[in-house]
C-alpha cells in the first residue's frame, strides 16, 4: 500500500487540468524534444512558463527526471526548443509537458501536503520494543546509523551487523550478529547519560543470545573498578529461553570512575546474536519515545505485558502517564512493575521515503494508495494555489485564483469526510 512521488505528481497534474504526456517520435538533441503529435498543438500552447519533464531514461544517458523550461514549439516538425538537457532525449523517450506549475512545484507540494494532511491520513505506528524500567537505550538493537554501525552503543574489535534473518532475531525487527574478530558491544555513560544515576546501585543486566562457540559470549558490568560477568553461552547454536536470558548482576560502586554494561564476543570464529537487552535496577520511570514518529510525541495507546519477558499477549493499558513532548519522553506512573514489555500504538506524520527515510526523489513511496490519496492531492491542490502562487496574484487574477482556491478547499474537505482514516481509539490520560 504505497505510492510513488511520481505516480502522485501525475495525479496531481491530472486533476490539476496540467497534464500531456506523451512519447518522442525523432531523436532530438540536448536542446530539442520531438514527437509528431505535437504537431496538432498551436505554438502559442507552450507559455512563458511551460516545461518539459522526462520521466523515462534514455538507454546509456543520465537525463531521467530533467526538467526544462521550454522556449518555443514548432509545429511543423514537432519540435521543442528547451533548456539544456544532461543528455539528448532520443526516440520513444515518455515525457510530460506542464503548463501551469513546474514538477519541482508539485513535488514540494506533495511533499509538504504529506505533513498537512494529518490526522485525517497518517501512518500507524506500533511499536513493541520498549520495556519498562530499562535503563539502557535500545536494548533491542533497533536503531542503527548504518547495517554495521549501531547508534546508541560503542564497538570494539568486532564487526556487527543489523539482522533481520529469520529466526535470528527475537524481539522487535532486528538483532546485533557480532563475529569476524574478539571484542566487544557496550553501552556506558557516553552513549546514554543517564546511566550515571546507577552509583550505589545493585543492578541486573540481561539479554537474549545466540551463539555457535562455547567460551565465546557473555555479559560484563564494570564500574571502573571491578568487572563482573553472566556465565558464558553454551555455544549451541540456540537462543537463550524467553524467561532464562543470560544474567549477569552487580553493585555499582558509590563514586565509580565508569558504568558500562559489556556484550563480550571472545572468540573470533564464533558467531553471535544479541536481543532484547535489558539493566534492570533502581526504578526508573522515564522512557524515551521521541524516536517513534508518533505525532506530538503522544500514543494512542500504552499496555504492559503481564510478566517479564513475555513477548505476547495478554496485555494490560497504562494509564495517568506523563508526557514531555518536547523532549520526546513520557514517564510512567509510578508503582508500575518494572521488566515489562511495552506497546506503545499511536498516529504519525506520513512522509515520502526511500530506504526508510525522507526523500525527495521521484521513485520515493508514501504508505498509502487509492483513494486516500485523493486527499494527498487537493492538499497539494491547495498548497499550490495559496502558499505557491499567492505571491503572483495581481488585480487581473486575483477573483480567478480565490475561485480556484475555495474549489479545492471543499474538495478538500469533502474527501477527507469520505476518505479519511479512522484513528484507533484513545486510552491514555495526558498530563
Amino acid at each position: 500500500m504505497t505510492t510513488s512521488l511520481i505516480t502522485a505528481e501525475a495525479e496531481l497534474s491530472r486533476q490539476l487540468g496540467d497534464y500531456w504526456a506523451s512519447t518522442t517520435t525523432g531523436a532530438g538533441a540536448a536542446t530539442t524534444l520531438v514527437d509528431t503529435a505535437l504537431m496538432a498543438k498551436q505554438n502559442d500552447w507552450i507559455t512563458k512558463e511551460t516545461w518539459a519533464f522526462l520521466v523515462e531514461e534514455p538507454t546509456g544517458a543520465a537525463a531521467i527526471y530533467d526538467e526544462r523550461l521550454i522556449s518555443s514549439l514548432d509545429n511543423s516538425t514537432g519540435t521543442l526548443t528547451c533548456l539544456t538537457f544532461a543528455a539528448a532525449p532520443g526516440t520513444g523517450i515518455d515525457y510530460e509537458v506542464h503548463r501551469l506549475f513546474s514538477p519541482s512545484e508539485k513535488r514540494r507540494a506533495l511533499v509538504a501536503a504529506a505533513r498537512m494532511v494529518y490526522p485525517y491520513l497518517f501512518k500507524e505506528i506500533r511499536n513493541d520494543i520498549l520495556v519498562s524500567g530499562n535503563w539502557l537505550k535500545d536494548g533491542s538493537f533497533e536503531i542503527w546509523t548504518s547495517s554495521s554501525a549501531l547508534t546508541n552503543w560503542t564497538t570494539a574489535t568486532s564487526t556487527i551487523a543489523q539482522t533481520s534473518t529469520a529466526y535470528l532475531f527475537k524481539h522487535g525487527d532486528y538483532s546485533c550478529k557480532i563475529s569476524t574478530a574478539a571484542g566487544n558491544i557496550s553501552q556506558s555513560v557516553s552513549n546514554s547519560n543517564d546511566l550515571f544515576r546507577l552509583a550505589g546501585k545493585t543492578v541486573t543486566f540481561t539479554s537474549q543470545a545466540w551463539c555457535d562457540t562455547a567460551s565465546c559470549l557473555r555479559l560484563g558490568i564494570y564500574d571502573g573498578t571491578t568487572y563482573t560477568y553472566s556465565d558464558y553461552h553454551d555455544g549451541d547454536s540456540a537462543w537463550t529461553e524467553d524467561n532464562d536470558p543470560m544474567t549477569v548482576s552487580a553493585t555499582i560502586q558509590d563514586n565509580p570512575t565508569a558504568i558500562q554494561f559489556i556484550i563480550y564476543h571472545a572468540v573470533a570464529a564464533g558467531t553471535s546474536y544479541v536481543d532484547d537487552a535489558r539493566v534492570i535496577g533502581p526504578d526508573t520511570s522515564k522512557v524515551y519515545i521521541g524516536n517513534l514518529g508518533l505525532g506530538q510525541n503522544k500514543p494512542h495507546q500504552v499496555l504492559i505485558a503481564d510478566c517479564d519477558y513475555h513477548y505476547s499477549e495478554p496485555l494490560t493499558l497504562v494509564r495517568d502517564i506523563h508526557y514531555d513532548v518536547t523532549n520526546g519522553y513520557m514517564y510512567l506512573p509510578s508503582g508500575l512493575p518494572n521488566n515489562r514489555n511495552l506497546r506503545i500504538a499511536g498516529t504519525g506524520y506520513l512522509d515520502f521515503l526511500a530506504s526508510g527515510v525522507s526523500s525527495t526523489a521521484w521513485t520515493a513511496t508514501i504508505a498509502i494508495d487509492s483513494p486516500q490519496t485523493d486527499i494527498l492531492i487537493a492538499q497539494a491542490a491547495l498548497y499550490l494555489y495559496t502558499v505557491m502562487s499567492m505571491p503572483n496574484f495581481n488585480q487581473g487574477t486575483r477573483e480567478q485564483y480565490q475561485e480556484t482556491m475555495n474549489f479545492w478547499a471543499g474538495e478538500l474537505g469533502r474527501r477527507i469526510g469520505k476518505y479519511g482514516m479512522e484513528a484507533p481509539l484513545s486510552t491514555v490520560s495526558y498530563k
